[in-house]
C-alpha cells in the first residue's frame, strides 16, 4: 500500500460517504413516496446544520456532522404502513441502493483502465459501499456511535417477518 492510498482512502470517506448515504437513505425514501400519502423525510447527518431540500413530499434536511465518523449517519421518517411487505420492501430499499451502488462500481472499476490514483479512489468508494450494504443488511444491534441502541435494516427486516398476521 502507497502513501498515496493512506490518503486517498480518508478522504474518500469523509467526502463521498455522505453521497453513498443520500442514495442508501434514498433508497428507503422511493418506496415510502410509492405506499404511503404523506411527506417523507431523509435525514442526513447528526448535527444542526438545518438546510433543507423539498421536492414534492420528500424532504431532505441536511443537517451537517459532528465529526467526521459520523458521515454515514443518516435515517428516514414516513408515515406508518399497514402492510407488512410493503414496509418490508421500504426497509429493503436502503441496503438494495448500496447493493446497487457497488454492483455499479465493480463493474466499472473492472471495466475502465483509471489513472492510478482515480483507481485507487474509485476501490475505496466501492470498499466504503460493500460495507455500507453489509451493516446495514446483516440483522445486527449497532454497538457503534451514533447508531448505539440502534438496530439494522436488516434486524427490522427480520422483526417485520416474524411479525404474525
Amino acid at each position: 500500500m502507497d502513501f498515496i492510498d493512506f490518503v486517498v482512502y480518508p478522504l474518500v470517506y469523509i467526502v463521498f460517504t455522505p453521497i453513498l448515504t443520500i442514495l442508501h437513505e434514498l433508497g428507503h425514501a422511493l418506496p415510502a413516496l410509492i405506499f404511503t400519502k404523506d411527506k417523507v423525510t431523509v435525514n442526513i447527518g447528526n448535527s444542526n446544520l438545518n438546510k433543507q431540500i423539498r421536492l414534492n413530499r420528500l424532504v431532505i434536511n441536511l443537517n451537517g456532522y459532528k465529526s467526521l465518523v459520523d458521515v454515514a449517519y443518516g435515517y428516514v421518517n414516513w408515515t406508518p404502513v399497514d402492510n407488512r411487505a410493503k414496509v418490508v420492501f421500504m426497509i429493503l430499499g436502503g441496503p438494495l441502493a448500496s447493493l446497487i451502488v457497488s454492483v455499479l462500481l465493480y463493474i466499472y472499476l473492472i471495466n475502465v483502465s483509471l489513472p492510478y490514483v482515480l483507481m485507487v479512489s474509485f476501490n475505496a468508494l466501492f470498499i466504503f459501499s460493500v460495507f455500507q450494504f453489509l451493516l446495514t443488511i446483516l440483522p445486527i444491534k449497532y454497538f457503534y456511535k451514533p447508531y448505539i441502541g440502534y438496530t439494522s435494516d436488516g434486524y427490522r427486516i427480520l422483526q417485520h417477518l416474524q411479525k404474525g398476521n
